[in-house]
């Protein structure tokens, strides 16, 4: 490769790192870095107590175990691939215990939204 045309790559593989870095700030939330953790501002939203009910569905399901979800008490949400984790802390009870102490744990929950179709409907 002749060094005009080496620099001329270069200059273009700048640029789309450049571009690529840019479109990936831009698709950010407002307050959100790519790849950090954001705190959950709203933690009693339906979602985010439906995301910990799955993960304690899931565990047990998993794990052959009977805990209860309680709820979700903080958490944090990351954006990676254009999907989003959700850090969360639940509260749970152990399901054969009558007054047990609250145990707490934290689940990382993968939620990838993805539009698969869009068309008009006919009359």
């Amino acid at each position: 490769m002749a060094l005009g045309q080496y620099h001329l790559f270069l200059v273009m593989a700048t640029a789309l790192l450049l571009l690529n870095g840019v479109s990936i700030a831009a698709a950010a939330p407002e307050g959100e870095i790519p790849g950090g953790w954001t705190p959950i501002k709203n933690i009693s939203d339906r979602h985010v107590q439906y995301l910990g009910e799955y993960a304690v569905t899931a565990h047990n399901e998993e794990k052959g175990t009977s805990l209860k979800f309680e709820k979700v008490i903080s958490g944090g949400t990351q954006l990676v691939s254009g999907a989003v984790n959700y850090r969360l802390d639940i509260e749970a009870l152990e399901d054969d215990i009558v007054k047990p102490p609250m145990n707490k744990y934290q689940a990382v929950v993968y939620e990838k939204i993805e539009l698969i179709s869009f068309k008009p409907l006919l009359d």
